[in-house]
């Protein structure tokens, strides 16, 4: 039998890694085809929407403040809560003759303001607890005050901001419709406190102050470091110094709390004057601070009134809003709002134009596209806002879903198939 003569195929290198080459451009090309006819339909719900223009920058919180020392041969303890308004001649703090007694003191008031807490919650509802907005923010602040005065060493008011913390989340627990044995809880509080012997926690004697003020435990040592009557006449160079003196970690050590004198305190920020244009001192503007859910009124004092060629400024804000949280706030990122503007906020890419030239975008009605159009009052690369105006014939409404990417996007094209 003959043999036959096989023939053996023999593909150079370079001709295999240019066939590869070509696949793999086929598969791309075949890829981006598939995905430009096959394109998902998303959409985004339209909604009123509050956005800003805002300042970014620290700020040096000035307040007029005066620091309480304690007595070298005593303990002293506190007797008003923080932000507690303290009236002239009034008791702010306690003298005890030994470290016992005080802290007999302290856990005889801690376990009492927790039995009312208690009592209190007992005779709620979860019906009354309804407000999940208020109840978060009031959670943030009291976390915040906890953190700030652990980081400032004022231990003295841990167990009250514990406590607080502690009847927020039963609120939460509350509000989920858990059921909480409060009596076993008031049982336990009560037994805790029948066990101190009342006599060994009364103080020896009382500080008092001759003016009238808010009352806080956080001190920084910062207290007395910046002239409080002289905010508005801060230059750059000044403040700069303040800045490092409040960089600096002083502590306070000495002083178991302080006494702000005035409900009137100062923002003083240094910024660029080419962001502040079209601010003029005696607006009024909201101010936040970043991390928290703190919004401030506050007045422009000073540091508007730019001079020609001046690059740099000491723009000064001033509120009159007082709280533990603010006592305790010194050097601070906020955001200074210099303008608002409210409407539908929907991102760039449902933006289109329409056959006439002008800009529209599309909802999605019972399946069809419908064409939608409202005048734009604020716009960045990211996002539009659409002004919010009284339905007409195509404006935007409430809860359209916008199409944000869609295929051939036209008014009535038909997405119900």
């Amino acid at each position: 039998m003959a043999e036959k003569n096989k023939k053996k195929l023999n593909i150079k290198p370079d001709t295999a890694l240019l066939i590869v080459f070509f696949l793999i451009v086929a598969g791309y090309v075949i890829f981006h085809i598939y995905s430009a006819v096959n394109v998902e339909l998303e959409t985004v719900t339209a909604v009123k929407s509050t956005v800003y223009e805002t300042v970014e920058t620290k700020a040096l919180i000035i307040r007029d403040e005066q620091l309480i020392n304690e007595q070298a041969d005593e303990l002293t303890v506190a007797c008003v809560a923080d932000g507690e308004k303290v009236k002239a001649n009034g008791n702010i703090a306690m003298r005890f003759s030994s470290t016992e007694s005080a802290a007999n003191y302290s856990k005889l008031k801690n376990l009492h303001n927790q039995l009312d807490q208690y009592i209190e919650l007992q005779n709620r509802n979860s019906a009354t607890v309804t407000d999940v907005r208020t109840l978060d923010r009031d959670t943030l602040n009291e976390v915040n005050s906890y953190i700030r005065n652990a980081e400032y060493g004022s231990i003295s008011s841990l167990g009250e901001y514990n406590a607080k913390i502690n009847e927020k989340l039963i609120k939460y627990q509350m509000l989920i419709g858990e059921k909480i044995d409060f009596s076993a809880v008031t049982k336990e509080l009560q037994e805790q406190i029948n066990g101190i012997n009342a006599s060994s926690a009364e103080p020896t004697g009382y500080i008092t102050t001759e003016k009238s003020g808010v009352f806080s435990s956080y001190v920084d040592g910062l207290e007395t470091a910046f002239d409080y009557s002289r905010v508005s006449e801060l230059t750059v160079e000044e403040l700069n110094g303040y800045i490092e003196k409040a960089q600096s970690g002083e502590n306070g050590k000495g002083s178991f709390g302080k006494l702000i004198n005035s409900y009137e305190w100062y923002m003083c920020c240094v910024v660029d004057t080419a962001d502040i244009g079209e601010i003029e001192n005696g607006d009024v503007l909201e101010v936040a601070v970043k991390d928290t859910d703190a919004v401030f009124d506050c007045t422009v004092v000073s540091g508007a009134d730019i001079s020609l060629g001046q690059e740099k400024a000491v723009l000064v804000l001033r509120s009159s809003q007082m709280d533990s949280t603010i006592a305790s706030m010194r050097y601070e990122d906020i955001e200074i709002r210099t303008a608002s503007y409210t409407g539908f906020r929907l991102p760039t890419s449902s933006i289109h134009i329409n056959e006439k030239g002008d800009k529209c975008v599309y909802a999605l009605v019972s399946g069809k596209a419908v064409e939608r159009q409202s005048n734009i009052i604020y716009s960045t690369k990211d996002f539009v806002v659409f002004y919010d105006e009284t339905p007409n014939g195509n404006s935007i409404r409430y809860y359209d879903q916008i199409i944000t990417k869609g295929k051939e996007l036209h008014d009535g094209k038909d997405y119900s198939g």
